[in-house]
């Protein structure tokens, strides 16, 4: 994919797409060590290497596990790891996913995995259950470790301070010829369920996500912890994967109802010239009219009951105005740098639709912007600027409630609550040494 800004604000403004996640949760990483280093430099290491490290987990753990078993367990089947096993759920599409297949041995693989159906459903649930669960079991050893570690190292400087400062009482006592009164030192420190998880790499994250949540607030050292955890994981679950979504939809009914305008698609499609020249000279309109065609014969019901119809539409169709923005979207993914659709991806029919819906809205609006005045470049002008700045104002919030409001939520209440403020392990692991003598 050439990098330009159409499509890096199109990676910015996908939901299925793992970018706008990994950036907010490098926020957070950051917002959430910088808050820890405010009480103290073990507490501020701990979450470092705590955040960090589920990071690294969290991004790569699930693909890499992927990665893994599409070479082991697939080739061992002898089955294409990169068929879309929902392609099986309709016989009738099946059929034609053979028939529309980009080449021969593209088509022998589809054939193959059709005769073995239910082994490779079998396998592809079995992908998800054991990425999820290396993945967890991945995370699980990082808190381990991470406990252990940062114990360690909290009592080896709390006996390294308190010799430090029995060395410099002494010297005192020798250089004054007086007594030091000592003091402590003072610190702060199932089916279509398991489908929908199974096939979206953001839902599956989710599932990710719940596990570590669980094992943060079951693994918790102390009271201190888990009520951190519970104001930062509930934050991190609400901005990652739900406010998200409901800040874009309003951002998209404000464009709508104050400016008129349709931001619905993909900001590659909107920023396409061919797709404005489209709009320009007319020729979107036959386009639009052989999509409408096709409902018409379906008594205009959204996606018809038979969905055929719809998916041989696509395949007939490479040049239809829809067609092609679905797949500059990557609604419909194409085969290895070629114009033949890649019939083992699954297409959503309803999201195909749905660009349907999102560019019959914006030409309309479109002529009506004409007819007041307003040129093609002005519309479009608009059309692009309210997009990217969705899109910036979505992440922005989000960075904004996770790197900056929940961390700032977790120090307040640290602050306000009496006693609260030094890291509790810490206190806890002194109270340890001083219990065994080997401080005072």
């Amino acid at each position: 994919m050439i990098l330009n800004a159409a499509n890096i604000f199109s990676t910015l403004g996908n939901p299925n797409s793992l970018v706008p996640l990994a950036v907010k949760d490098l926020s957070a990483t950051a917002g959430m060590t910088a808050g820890s280093f405010v009480t103290g430099k073990e507490e501020g290491a701990d979450r470092f290497i705590d955040e960090m490290g589920t990071e690294v987990i969290w991004l790569f753990g699930i693909p890499a596990f992927k990665w893994l078993y599409n070479n082991t367990v697939y080739k061992a089947a002898k089955l294409d790891s990169s068929f879309d096993a929902r392609n099986l759920k309709n016989k009738e599409i099946f059929e034609k996913i053979k028939e529309y297949a980009p080449n021969e041995d593209v088509k022998k693989e589809i054939e193959k995995i059709g005769s073995k159906s239910k082994l490779f459903k079998n396998i592809t649930t079995g992908k998800f259950f054991v990425a999820t669960g290396l993945t967890v079991a991945a995370y699980l050893g990082l808190t381990k470790i991470k406990q252990k570690y940062t114990a360690k190292k909290i009592r080896e400087n709390l006996i390294k301070e308190y010799e430090e400062s029995k060395k410099q009482e002494n010297a005192k006592k020798t250089e004054n010829k007086e007594t030091l009164n000592s003091a402590n030192p003072s610190f702060k420190g199932a089916g279509s369920v398991i489908e929908s998880l199974a096939f979206s790499p953001v839902k599956n994250m989710y599932v990710l996500d719940g596990f570590i949540t669980a094992t943060r607030l079951t693994e918790s050292r102390t009271p201190q912890e888990f009520v951190g955890y519970s104001i930062k994981e509930a934050m991190t679950l609400c901005f990652m994967y739900y406010a998200g979504g409901k800040i874009q939809e309003l951002l998209e009914k404000r464009a709508m109802n104050k400016f008129n305008k349709s931001i619905g698609l993909d900001a590659r499609v909107l920023e396409d010239p061919a797709f404005k020249k489209a709009f320009e000279d007319g020729s979107i309109e036959k386009g639009l009219k052989e999509f409408e065609s096709i409902k018409a014969a379906q008594s205009g019901e959204k996606l018809s009951k038979d969905p055929l119809a719809l998916y041989e539409f696509i395949h007939k169709n490479p040049d239809n105005s829809i067609v092609k923005a679905a797949k500059k979207s990557d609604i419909i993914k194409l085969y290895e740098k070629t114009d033949k659709i890649d019939t083992r991806k699954y297409i959503d029919l309803k999201e195909f639709e749905g660009v349907y819906d999102n560019m019959s809205k914006l030409y309309n609006q479109y002529k009506d912007a004409l007819k007041k005045g307003d040129t093609s470049g002005k519309f479009f002008a608009g059309v692009k600027n309210l997009k990217r700045g969705s899109i910036l104002t979505n992440i922005g919030a989000c960075i904004l409630a996770l790197g900056v409001v929940t961390p700032g939520l977790m120090l307040l209440k640290r602050f306000t609550s009496k006693g609260d403020e030094e890291f509790q392990t810490k206190k806890e692991i002194r109270e340890q040494l001083i219990k065994e003598g080997v401080i005072a």
